[in-house]
């Protein structure tokens, strides 16, 4: 409805656009023909009276005619009368320019393009070919005129009917492009309205049936808003609490709870509103035969008929005498339950199931979104072999921390010792199963002030805000020495171990610093022997160096 609105928009501002210039038209012949009969004039005028006197009375019953076929919203039926009005009133006004060819041939071509916004399609060739019979019987009658131009383009009347021929194809193509964006502007609006009428048809099989206008206008309202503010919101705890929220005000139910299904199948209560719910329903909920496990088993909604007999003892407890349960779920997953309360019995009727029911489908895939998108955002903050921080997530945690704070900055970059050797001799598959035992050694030793990052290849670095040097390489080592201690084995069953050598520096002048401070102590690690932990002294020297050396066996 809202295509043909829009189209009936557009063809009433032709249709006044049309009225307005008609009008004009009259008036400006009325002042003109008085101004000849009170005026003085010259011969030509005064031959040329009587004429403009019929141009005047004729655009005067046009306008009459026009003024009937809008009010009583006729023009659809009677376009053809209209549009030979239309043409006729040009026709005599261009009969006034004398020649064949003259200034006012610009009045048809606004009159074919202010014909694209058709009353009916086609009505642009109509038009197009009752212009060219106008011009056409404009040329006949005005062609013996030509005589006066011989002294400008001589006696010869090929010239002359040269330019009759051009405005004769001008016209044409003028047609012919107004009738083609006619056309495509017809059938942009009848697909739109085709998908209009599909979508509209979907809703009535939902929650339009049996509803009044009043509560088809304000839950429609209602669910624009619905609409919005789910597109906008992304956090998974604020939607679903204005949600419930929104779900109350729509039932007048006595409370709303959403209850979110994890990944292992426990169901966890993710929002509420209303009055006070029951302590223990968390609890409650996940008995095998509660009505919520009921509606995720099954994914259809429920309401107190098909409850326990001890579940409606339960409720009855709280006094709750009715209640409704609708899955939240999409094509591939099952997400969760919304649970809806009331005082009153039986107070859930089918107009409210059948919204719920839509309410349900749009939060569903709004939950799934808000949940990719945390996922998306995990994984764009973590490197996906070894389930440790990336450098995007490092360029975050270092915005928040160099902003926040003036304290130290402590660094610390782990490289394998002869990593490369690994991939060469036993292929990429165990290189990466190193990797990872290496990751989970670092993530064991991360806290809420600390954090693991695979910086690149085998090179990993620890960021820390609360440790001096002698606490960091006391981690250091003890990071060193359960790397050493680890036991790997080749696909073909040989054993071998790596070592890893640790830089540490600590700088409160900005992570580049302490980073580059970092990578100096690591390599003087490498250039000692690998298998060592120093730390960087500003001169080079180092607050401790471990001695031991547990060689590479690949």
């Amino acid at each position: 409805m809202m295509v043909q609105h829009t189209e009936n928009g557009k063809v009433q501002l032709r249709l006044k656009i049309s009225l307005k210039l008609h009008q004009l038209n009259s008036l400006l012949f009325l002042l003109l023909v008085c101004a000849l009969a009170f005026g003085k004039a010259g011969p030509y005028p005064l031959s040329l009276r009587p004429y403009l006197t019929f141009v005047l009375l004729f655009s005067v019953v046009g306008v009459i005619v026009k003024e009937a076929l809008y009010n009583r919203q006729l023009y659809s039926r009677y376009f053809w009368l209209i549009d030979l009005i239309d043409v006729a009133t040009v026709s005599f006004i261009y009969h006034l320019g004398f020649f064949s060819v003259n200034f006012l041939l610009v009045l048809y071509f606004f009159l074919i393009f202010l014909s694209i916004r058709e009353f009916i399609p086609g009505e642009t060739c109509y038009i197009t070919l009752l212009s060219l019979v106008g011009f056409g019987i404009n040329a006949v009658l005005l062609w013996p005129n030509y005589q006066l131009l011989a002294p400008v383009y001589g006696p010869g009347l090929f010239l002359y009917g040269f330019f009759i021929g051009s405005a004769f194809v001008s016209l044409v193509l003028v047609g012919i492009f107004a009738y083609f964006y006619a056309k495509s502007d017809f059938q942009l609006a009848r697909h739109l309205q085709q998908m209009l009428d599909e979508k509209e048809a979907a809703l009535k099989e939902t929650y339009l049936t049996h509803a009044n206008l009043e509560e088809k206008y304000a839950f429609a309202y209602t669910l624009t808003l619905i609409q919005q503010f789910l597109l906008e919101e992304m956090d998974e705890t604020n939607l679903l609490t204005r949600i419930t929220d929104i779900i109350q005000g729509i039932a007048g139910s006595y409370s709303c709870a959403i209850f979110s299904l994890d990944k292992d199948n426990t169901l966890r209560l993710a929002a509420s509103s209303g009055k006070q719910l029951p302590p223990d329903l968390p609890e409650f909920v996940q008995r095998p035969d509660s009505l919520v496990a009921l509606t995720i088993k099954s994914q259809s909604i429920h309401n107190e008929e098909s409850a326990s007999f001890a579940e409606r003892k339960y409720w009855a407890e709280h006094n709750i005498n009715s209640l409704i349960t609708i899955p939240l779920s999409t094509k591939n997953n099952k997400l969760g339950v919304i649970l809806v309360t009331n005082a009153q019995s039986f107070s859930f009727d089918q107009d409210q199931q059948e919204q719920l029911m839509i309410i349900a489908n749009q939060v569903s895939l709004a939950l799934e979104n808000t949940r990719l998108h945390k996922e998306t955002k995990l994984m764009a903050w973590h490197d996906s072999l070894t389930g440790l921080y990336n450098r995007n997530y490092l360029n975050i945690f270092l915005s928040i921390v160099e902003d926040s704070t003036n304290n130290r900055l402590g660094c610390m970059i782990f490289d394998l010792d002869h990593f490369k050797v690994v991939n060469d001799t036993y292929g990429h598959t165990t290189g990466d199963v190193v990797l990872k035992k290496l990751a989970s050694v670092l993530t064991k030793h991360t806290s809420p002030g600390r954090i693991a990052v695979r910086y690149g290849g085998e090179e990993f670095i620890m960021l820390d805000l609360n440790s001096s040097a002698e606490e960091l390489y006391a981690l250091g080592e003890q990071i060193r020495k359960e790397v050493a201690a680890l036991k790997f084995w080749t696909t073909a069953g040989e054993e071998f171990s790596i070592t890893v050598s640790c830089g540490i520096a600590l700088d409160h002048t900005g992570f580049d610093n302490v980073f580059s401070k970092a990578d100096i102590a690591l390599y003087q690690a490498k250039n000692q022997g690998r298998n060592q932990v120093v730390v960087y002294g500003g001169e080079g020297d180092e607050v401790g160096v471990a001695e031991e050396e547990t060689p590479c066996r690949p």
